[in-house]
């Protein structure tokens, strides 16, 4: 018998129901109900749900299972205040009873309940391949070079230890979900950061995602491969047929004078 191998996206083993056809089926539509990913309990041991405050649904969706909802997320026991909700489409949802939800909001007060914080490291070695380049083009300052030459010698090479001692500052994405905290290089791992530490570090050491901006790229299926541009404010719309000048910019043209044949 032939072997049979799919090849594409991983099918996810949902057991769940969608949250629309949960909304659907109460009175308020589920505001102020209490939902769960199953996803989400089956991988963290800390309480993980949704109270739901408002659900619409999509109107362009012919299958009615797509929804937009909002509520507030509770996550591994942290607050993590008002979102909106991803996979809504998924049927990864189940509604709890109200004694269920009273006994999880009674685990969410309990600070034991919940995930510490994780502390990581925002430096990382240079790769000695750039450090030798950088090195040798003179492009470290004095004063990282006489951080770095500071260091205990080691017995290695003489490339190897022209290439080692420098640092990267690493710093990481905002995500509220992971609880990781950057730790603070101390002030012998800052003299030996390229480019300079207060230069690196001026936006701080996490990374912020400007979601405030007018204009996003979305991807389609019948356009693999290409990204398109959706514009959401009409101030970011350039005009592309150009406004008329007024009148007056041009100067005004004099009338012809008439001028007389010359009697001879």
């Amino acid at each position: 018998m032939p072997r049979v191998q799919y090849i594409g996206r991983p099918s996810l083993s949902f057991y769940g129901k969608y949250l629309s056809e949960i909304a659907k089926n109460l009175k308020t539509r589920g505001v102020g109900r209490v939902v769960v990913k199953e996803t989400e309990t089956a991988k963290h041991t800390e309480p993980c749900f949704y109270v739901l405050s408002h659900i619409e649904p999509l109107m362009s969706d012919t299958s009615n299972v797509r929804c937009r909802a909002w509520g507030r997320r509770i996550f591994r026991g942290r607050d993590l205040g008002s979102v909106r909700l991803e996979g809504t489409h998924e049927p990864d949802w189940r509604l709890l009873s109200t004694t269920e939800a009273n006994a999880l909001l009674a685990l969410t007060a309990d600070s034991k309940q919940s995930a510490q914080d994780e502390h990581i490291s925002c430096v990382a070695p240079m790769p000695p391949l750039l450090a030798l380049h950088l090195r040798r083009n003179g492009r470290f300052p004095e004063s990282t070079l006489k951080a770095v030459e500071s260091l205990p010698k080691c017995d290695t090479a003489e490339t190897v230890h022209e290439a080692s001692g420098f640092l990267l500052l690493t710093r990481m994405w905002e995500d509220p979900t992971s609880f990781k905290v950057p730790l603070t290089p101390s002030s012998n791992e800052q003299s030996r950061i390229h480019p300079p530490y207060a230069i690196a570090s001026s936006d701080g050491l996490v990374r912020k995602r400007h979601l405030d901006r007018d204009f996003h790229y979305i991807r389609r299926s019948d356009t693999p491969g290409l990204y398109w541009k959706v514009i959401t404010t009409k101030s970011s719309v350039q005009t592309e047929i150009p406004i008329a000048p007024s009148d007056q910019n041009f100067p005004s043209a004099a009338p012809p004078q008439e001028t007389k044949a010359s009697e001879s």
